[in-house]
């Protein structure tokens, strides 16, 4: 007796198809996790590295109101944005005596391997200027 296979075509999906299908579904949706974790943590990388630029921005402005005093080195910590930074900053002689280089480095714990942010400016001491002969 000869067997149509027509007529007992299948109407449906194997055991193995369905695994198999399973499997590719299983592995397509953790490399879309693993993805959507690394921008996530990508983020609160920048988000960090942001507040610290401003942090760095902030400190280079009291500097210039206060005045350079001369070459230092110093750290100091600050409260912004509900955390605490660690700030580091350099002043160095350059060449010309009445510019300084003023390297800022912000951290979020002092011992810190890498800074966040780190900012090199240049700052002068302004002094009144009078010239040979001029009375005041």
């Amino acid at each position: 007796m000869a067997i149509n296979n027509s007529a007992h075509s299948m109407k449906g999906m194997t055991l193995i198809e369905v695994l198999v299908a399973l499997v590719i579904i299983a592995v397509a949706l953790s490399a879309a996790i693993r993805s959507v974790n690394a921008g996530v943590a990508n983020t609160d990388y920048l988000k960090q590295k942001s507040f610290a630029h401003w942090v760095a921005m902030n400190e280079i402005a009291e500097q210039q109101v206060n005045g350079i005093e001369g070459v230092k080195n110093e750290w100091k910590e600050v409260e912004m944005v509900g955390r605490s930074w660690h700030i580091n900053t350099k002043v160095i002689a350059t060449a010309e005596r009445a510019i300084f280089r003023v390297e800022t480095k912000v951290y979020r714990e002092r011992n810190d391997a890498a800074a966040l942010a780190n900012i090199v400016s240049f700052e002068s001491i302004i002094r009144a200027f009078n010239p040979a002969g001029v009375r005041q």
